[in-house]
């Protein structure tokens, strides 16, 4: 299966100016394709075990430098002052952020207040890193990508991924559902305050 990142890449480079959420679109619908004909390859077992998935993408460009834009992501200590949807972080760990690094993140989301316990589980410096956590018996992780951008911009991909292979099928549509409604609409503010901040300071 091809990779998210490097279809995009091919996309931006052979229509540099086609705005950034038609990349995007067009990646979600190669994406989808393939994994459309390796589903009708696989066997059932296999498509069922897939069918507990839940995946959402988000993109963006941020115009500043690949270092500063992973070092701010990855700035806990200073998350609050960046994001405006972290209420407070509860740090288990100390410095600097890698794999095993812990905390607890509280959230206002959609008007209610919700806390989970984050763990990086991949780390890869300037280049990207997973963040683990679990929400009612359901495993979740978030992985977060970067590319630069020309001589000074960065191209940022979060993928969030929902594995409800524990969780009755009766239960699992509807909260796969509830939970990515939630975390598209996150994931798009996130990336659009630390874009706003990151590009307001070069």
């Amino acid at each position: 299966m091809p990779d998210r990142q490097k279809v995009e890449a091919i996309l931006t480079n052979r229509f540099p100016g086609a705005p950034l959420p038609q990349v995007a679109a067009a990646v979600n619908a190669i994406m989808a394709l393939q994994e459309d004909r390796l589903a009708a390859r696989a066997p059932r077992e296999l498509a069922s075990r897939m069918s507990t998935r839940t995946t959402i993408a988000v993109y963006a460009r941020i115009e500043a430098p690949l270092t500063r834009v992973f070092d701010r992501f990855t700035d806990l200590e200073h998350v609050r002052e960046h994001v405006s949807g972290i209420l407070a972080i509860e740090n288990f760990t100390e410095p600097p952020f890698g794999v095993g690094s812990r905390w607890r993140e509280s959230r206002k989301v959609l008007g209610h207040v919700d806390s989970a316990d984050m763990e990086v589980t991949a780390f890869d410096r300037y280049r990207g890193y997973t963040i683990s956590h679990q929400k009612a018996g359901v495993r979740i992780d978030t992985t977060f990508a970067f590319e630069a951008a020309g001589t000074s911009g960065t191209l940022v991909a979060i993928e969030f991924s929902l594995d409800g292979s524990n969780v009755p099928a009766a239960l699992l549509t509807p909260l796969n559902w509830a939970i990515a409604g939630k975390v598209r609409h996150v994931l798009n503010q996130d990336l659009s305050d630390l874009k706003a901040d990151l590009e307001a300071r070069r």
